[in-house]
């Protein structure tokens, strides 16, 4: 069983590599990886992001070995290029760069420009990357650096003097700090990170569920609770593996929530009838792709690591085998190999909108992503598919 989902993961992957390699605004990687298709305005979002770059920069790296594709590699290092050539002075990365071929419709006003917007979670996530990736280790000091001066004493990250204090905002940097940690032995990411881990625990409700940014701070509104409660799960676990902080009843708490909106063909259900008020995202059919599918596959492999339970490795499994299960699969649209942003588990087809409170619609059905989706969980399948075949645990 686990030879047939190997070669289904290799070919999955492989289709999504393929797929990604025309969201490229240079075939050679140099320019980065655009954001994402809106399919209901027929369009490329031609913002280049930091954070879908770092997450297709690893995908191409991993994937030149592990499927025999050496031409993946020299693209890699084209977005790793352009990836540490986008890094600020102070060691932080940008919401976007718009790229030169936007059209007239993408580009915003001198007081409605975003891409400068400083976030703690697509940091923390570039930080995580760049810490996996050995030859980055000067910028990945310098963004932890950053990271570490902008914590407020109670553990979450302001930036740019707003306050960023929902469980989204602080899982990822927890993430990006502890896998600096681990590989740069630097005692301030240790003690930031379990600073920030402390504060994330607060935010933890007895049944294990994560309060979410909408109940936390009044945004974030199309998030599913299912989403947060993903990034803790994987913030949590990493902390208790590469930092040696005892969280066991944390990850058993957030993993039960989990799993109990987990259907039996491996989906994560957006929410549940408890969590319906915590997100205006509240439809208990969806399945939420952008952020939760692929961060929660990382997350149940995160939690095996950490803990040794198997009902993490099987959940794992299960939505590995969904999410190749809905791969777009149709040569006649340019989506072709991705996934969308949303999915109807009990009608089995695309739908859904992200656009609560939200009206660039940041997921949902008709928004296709590079990182965030594909990439996230085209990396997640490559992770799973070497515990499968040679009991090799990756990072």
């Amino acid at each position: 069983m686990a030879e047939e989902l190997t070669g289904r993961i290799d070919r999955s992957v492989g289709r999504a590599i393929d797929w990604l390699r025309t969201m490229l605004p240079q075939p050679d990687g140099w320019d980065g990886i655009w954001e994402r298709i809106r399919i209901d305005r027929d369009e490329i979002v031609r913002w280049v992001r930091p954070d879908c770059t770092a997450e297709a920069r690893e995908l191409f790296s991993t994937a030149a070995d592990v499927l025999d594709r050496p031409e993946l590699r020299p693209v890699a290092e084209g977005m790793g290029g352009w990836l540490l050539g986008v890094q600020d002075p102070a060691g932080s990365f940008p919401f976007y760069r718009l790229h030169s071929s936007a059209p007239a419709s993408q580009q915003r006003g001198a007081g409605d420009d975003t891409s400068g917007t400083l976030y703690p979670n697509d940091n923390g996530k570039v930080l995580e990357l760049l810490s996996l990736w050995s030859q980055a280790r000067p910028a990945a000091d310098r963004l932890a650096d950053f990271l570490i001066e902008c914590q407020h004493d109670d553990g979450w990250f302001p930036m740019g003097g707003v306050d960023r204090t929902g469980p989204c905002f602080v899982a990822w940097p927890i993430a990006g700090l502890a896998r600096h940690a681990a590989v740069s032995g630097s005692p301030r990411s240790v003690e930031a990170a379990a600073r920030a881990v402390e504060y994330l625990g607060s935010l933890q409700l007895p049944d294990g569920r994560m309060r979410t940014t909408y109940e936390v701070q009044g945004g974030e509104d199309w998030r599913p609770a299912s989403s947060e409660a993903a990034e803790s799960l994987r913030a949590f676990s990493l902390a208790h593996r590469l930092l040696g902080i005892d969280l066991s009843a944390r990850i058993d708490g957030v993993a039960g929530f989990l799993h109990g909106l987990t259907t039996e063909d491996g989906a994560i259900r957006n929410c549940d009838d408890r969590s319906r008020d915590a997100s205006q995202q509240n439809d208990a059919s969806l399945t939420d792709l952008v952020y939760t599918g692929g961060y929660a596959l990382h997350g149940w492999l995160d939690a095996w690591r950490a803990t040794g339970d198997r009902s993490h490795l099987d959940a794992a499994t299960g939505l590995a085998r969904f999410l190749v299960d809905i791969q777009v699969d149709d040569p006649e649209v340019a989506w072709d190999g991705a996934w969308r942003g949303s999915y109807d588990v009990d009608r089995q087809q695309w739908r859904g909108r992200a656009n609560q409170s939200n009206p660039i619609d940041e997921g949902g059905a008709f928004s296709v992503y590079t990182g965030w989706t594909t990439a996230t969980i085209a990396n997640g399948l490559l992770r799973l598919r070497a515990e499968l075949t040679d009991g090799h645990r990756p990072d």
